[in-house]
C-alpha cells in the first residue's frame, strides 16, 4: 500500500512538472541582462515571433517588462538533469544553454578578442555584431558566445496593414532607404507586393566568408571602439574650461563636428548607431539645451524663420518618407547642414541644394535666441 501511494505521488508531482514547463513559457518577466536574443534562445522561438506575439516595434527592453511568449506547438517535459557545458551564457535563474561551439554562426571569444578583430576575421561589419547580439557596450569576455550569422530576410512581401513606416521598424532600416532602394516614389503599397530588404550588391554582405577574407571598407565609419572613444572625448571636452570664451552656437558647431563619422542606425540613439533626431538632440544636449526626441516633436519647437534668414545652430527640416516632418539636420553656414544620414549611413555634411533636400525642405526653426536665452 505505502508503495503504490509513493508510486502515485510521484506520479502526480511528475505530471505537475510537465503541465508547469508545458506553459511557463507564456509570460516572462525582463530580468537584468536579458535581451530578445537570449529569451529567445530560452524559450526556443525566433525574436521575430516574440516581437509579433508583443507587438513590438524596437529590440529595447527594460528591466520589469512583461513579456507573452508565444506557446510551442508541443509541450515538452522538463529534463531534470542539466546539460553539463563550459560556455553557459548565464547562471542561476536567468541560465541558458550556450550555443554549440562547433556552430560556424557563433564565435567563442578568446583572449585577445575585440569587436573589431572578429568582425575583420569573418569580413562582416562590427557594429552589425554589435546590433544582432544586442551588445551596448564593446567589452567581450572570455568564452562570451557571439552570434556571427542571422537569417534576415532580403525581401519581404506586404500584407494587410503593412506600411512603410511598419517595415521599416520590423527590419531596422530608414523608411526613406527602404524607398530609395525599391525606387518608390510614394508611401503607397499593394498586397502582395514584394519589397527588397538590401540592395542587390549588399545580399552576400550578411554571409560569412572564409576566416582569411578582408573586411569590407567602412566608408569612413568608425569601428565600435573608436566610436565609443569619440563620445568620451566630447564629453571630457564638454568640461573643458577652454570653451567658456567661444559663443554658444560655435561651440554647437565644434560638437556638431565632433561627432562626424559616427554610424547611422534607424531609431538609434547611441555612439554605435544613431538617427537625425537623435543626434540633434545629443548636439544640443552639450550646450545644456534639452530638446524632444523626434524630428516631428523637435519641429513643433523654437521660432519659425525663413530660409534666406538661416543662422549657424538652427535647424532645418525635411519631409522624406511621410506626411510630417521625418528628417532634421544643424545648419553650419554657405547652405551646409549636418546630419546623421541614412543614405551615406553616417554623420555627414550636405547642402540645402542638393536636389534631394531641396525638393524636401519644408522649414527651418531657431533654438538660440541669442547668446544668453534659448527657447526651452
Amino acid at each position: 500500500m505505502k508503495k503504490f501511494l509513493y508510486l502515485f505521488l510521484l506520479l502526480t508531482f511528475s505530471s505537475l512538472l510537465f503541465i508547469y514547463d508545458s506553459y511557463a513559457s507564456l509570460n516572462y518577466t525582463v530580468k537584468k541582462g536579458d535581451n530578445l536574443y537570449t529569451i529567445a534562445k530560452k524559450f526556443k522561438v525566433s525574436v521575430d515571433a516574440i516581437k509579433e506575439q508583443n507587438n513590438l516595434l524596437s529590440n529595447k527592453l527594460a528591466i520589469g517588462d512583461k513579456l507573452s511568449i508565444p506557446q510551442q506547438n508541443k509541450p515538452s517535459i522538463k529534463k531534470q538533469t542539466p546539460k553539463i557545458t563550459n560556455t553557459t551564457l548565464t547562471s542561476g535563474e536567468n541560465a541558458v544553454a550556450a550555443p554549440d561551439p562547433f556552430d560556424a554562426r557563433y564565435h567563442q571569444v578568446k583572449k585577445g578578442d575585440t569587436i573589431a578583430k572578429i568582425a575583420k576575421k569573418y569580413s562582416i561589419k562590427a557594429d552589425r555584431i554589435m546590433e544582432i547580439n544586442g551588445l551596448t557596450s564593446d567589452k567581450l569576455k572570455l568564452g562570451q558566445q557571439l552570434l556571427i550569422k542571422t537569417t534576415k530576410p532580403y525581401t519581404h512581401t506586404v500584407k494587410k496593414g503593412d506600411t512603410i513606416w511598419s517595415i521599416s521598424v520590423k527590419y531596422g532600416i530608414a523608411p526613406d532607404e527602404l524607398k530609395e532602394i525599391n525606387a518608390l516614389e510614394g508611401n503607397s503599397l499593394k498586397l502582395g507586393q514584394k519589397l527588397l530588404l538590401v540592395k542587390k550588391d549588399q545580399e552576400q554582405e550578411e554571409v560569412i566568408q572564409s576566416p582569411n577574407a578582408s573586411l569590407r571598407s567602412y566608408h569612413s565609419k568608425l569601428s565600435p571602439e573608436a566610436a565609443s572613444q569619440k563620445m568620451e572625448d566630447i564629453k571630457t571636452l564638454a568640461k573643458s574650461k577652454e570653451l567658456e570664451e567661444l559663443s554658444i552656437r560655435e561651440r554647437l558647431v565644434i560638437f556638431a563636428k565632433k561627432m562626424m563619422h559616427l554610424p547611422y542606425r534607424f531609431g538609434g540613439s547611441t555612439p554605435f548607431g544613431i538617427d537625425c533626431s537623435a543626434y540633434v538632440q545629443k548636439v544640443y544636449s552639450f550646450i545644456g539645451i534639452s530638446l524632444p526626441r523626434s524630428a516631428r516633436e523637435q519641429f513643433r519647437f523654437g521660432d519659425v524663420i525663413d530660409k534666406d534668414e538661416l543662422s549657424i545652430g538652427d535647424l532645418v527640416f525635411f519631409r522624406t518618407y511621410a506626411s510630417f516632418p521625418s528628417h532634421v539636420g544643424i545648419y553650419i553656414g554657405d547652405n551646409l547642414f549636418i546630419h546623421a544620414s541614412s543614405k551615406a549611413k553616417r554623420i555627414t555634411i550636405d547642402s540645402l541644394y542638393t536636389p534631394y533636400y531641396l525638393k524636401r525642405f519644408i522649414g527651418a526653426k531657431r533654438i538660440i535666441l541669442d547668446e544668453s536665452f534659448a527657447v526651452n
